[in-house]
């Protein structure tokens, strides 16, 4: 069974109750580079990967946020008429926050690289262990091999139809983990030659040290987060109330339940908004001193925080 979430990915731009996708049995990843600085919008979700890594410079460590589940097709390769499947063939998409190109390897707009950004060519050891441990745990929960292309041409060579680029019966058949740069169909050449040979060992030595999905949280798509230390992001007020159906709301149930606030479900929990989901987030914020003031049913960042503490 594919494990659908990232541990500690937060969901805060979770695009798939607006774009559903399709089923997909993830084989294969694609490395790609948002040529930018900030976590982009992806025009709401329409142009988004699967999931973003976001260089936390200060802290030397990337921070993930998931747009689509890996069972789902994401939307940042382009599928044209006629020829092979992209987005849907069974491939799981990351967008790297930063840039390949190497106009910008030492700065860029006033930044300097390895500081306000990331040249992912020439990416410091800690980036390249961040998406090197995302890679290990998709091989480990999702069976996605740690192989891949050996030509990783730089930028802006990388870029349109070059010798690495796969043939539709090459992409067809491919397993493994390659960049945009090798997708048919497809122009754009990121990540360019980012250090690829160094991210398949790192990527193998954490697989091998390690079984366990190194989080608490509940990642099958089940819908129930564990609590441990750090409550799950709050997804947003927009996600609860009437007429609102998402799999936040069955997360939100199975906790009430599970904090023993269940008595008024008589099925479920489940993701269609309902009397039943109100009036426990109810009794839940009369419960909480610090609720009691604002007990209408709704949850908000507060009553997420506390419930899922």
């Amino acid at each position: 069974m594919t494990v659908l979430y990232y541990p500690d990915a937060s969901l805060v731009y979770d695009y798939s109750s607006r774009y559903e996708g399709s089923v997909i049995k993830p084989n294969s990843g694609i490395l790609h580079t948002t040529e930018g600085t900030d976590l982009p919008s992806y025009d709401e979700g329409a142009e988004a990967p699967n999931i973003t890594a976001v260089p936390n410079i200060a802290k030397k460590r990337l921070d993930f946020y998931q747009h689509y589940p890996f069972n789902r097709s994401a939307r940042a390769l382009v599928n044209r008429a006629g020829g092979v499947e992209t987005n849907t063939l069974n491939c799981i998409q990351i967008e790297l926050v930063g840039t390949c190109d190497p106009e910008n390897a030492a700065s860029w707009d006033g930044g300097t690289a390895g500081e306000d950004y990331i040249y992912w060519p020439d990416a410091p050891n800690w980036a390249l262990e961040g998406l090197a441990e995302f890679m290990a745990w998709q091989h480990k929960n999702n069976k996605i091999p740690l192989t891949g292309p050996a030509t990783w041409l730089p930028y802006p060579s990388s870029y349109g139809d070059t010798d690495a680029r796969m043939s539709f019966d090459e992409w067809n058949n491919f397993q493994g983990w390659c960049g945009h740069a090798h997708v048919p169909e497809n122009d754009h050449g990121d990540p360019g030659n980012i250090n690829f040979a160094k991210l398949i060992t790192l990527a193998k030595a954490k697989a091998n040290g390690s079984t366990d999905s190194g989080s608490d949280r509940d990642t099958t798509g089940t819908g129930s987060d564990t609590t441990g230390t750090t409550p799950p992001p709050f997804p947003g007020t927009s996600y609860f109330g009437p007429g609102k159906n998402n799999s936040y709301i069955t997360m939100l149930g199975k906790q009430l339940v599970k904090k023993g606030y269940g008595k008024h479900y008589s099925s479920g929990p489940g993701p269609k908004w309902s009397e039943a989901d109100r009036l426990a987030v109810r009794d839940f914020q009369r419960s909480r001193a610090e609720l009691r003031g604002d007990a209408d049913g709704l949850p908000g960042p507060l009553t997420w925080r506390l419930l899922f503490s």
